[in-house]
């Protein structure tokens, strides 16, 4: 059995119950920075933002949370590569023009941290398949 598939079906659980837990990842998300003075929360803190044709998920939501977060590891079939969710807040932040953390930084931990604690609740869907 893939390891990834070993959660799915059964629902996310980041209770995150220390304060500092979250906190981090919730400041790296509003946190605006870089040279277009971007934060994760322009694109992914309201509901019905798109890039072109890519609706973008409110991740400050369960729902939004939990969809992004439930997927992951996933096949990028625009890439033709399966990606994980670290790799996928890395490229999040490349495409804000950040300077790129090292997979296992700090700040890609805080986040992913912070964001399944939002998705607490979610069921598991992976691996899944993303445009």
């Amino acid at each position: 059995m893939i390891q990834s598939a070993k959660s799915n079906g059964k629902p996310i659980n980041v209770p995150a119950t220390h304060p500092e837990e979250a906190k981090m990842g919730e400041y790296i998300f509003y946190r605006r920075s870089g040279p277009q003075d971007f934060s994760c929360s322009i694109c992914h803190g309201q509901d019905g933002k798109r890039i072109r044709l890519q609706d973008l998920g409110n991740l400050t939501t369960q729902e939004g949370a939990g969809t992004a977060m439930k997927t992951w590891p996933s096949c990028r079939v625009s890439q033709g590569a399966v990606w994980t969710m670290p790799r996928r807040l890395i490229d999040g932040m490349r495409q804000a023009r950040w300077p790129e953390p090292n997979y296992q930084a700090d700040s890609i931990i805080a986040l992913e941290t912070c964001l399944q604690k939002t998705a607490t609740g979610t069921v598991m869907e992976t691996p899944g398949i993303k445009r």
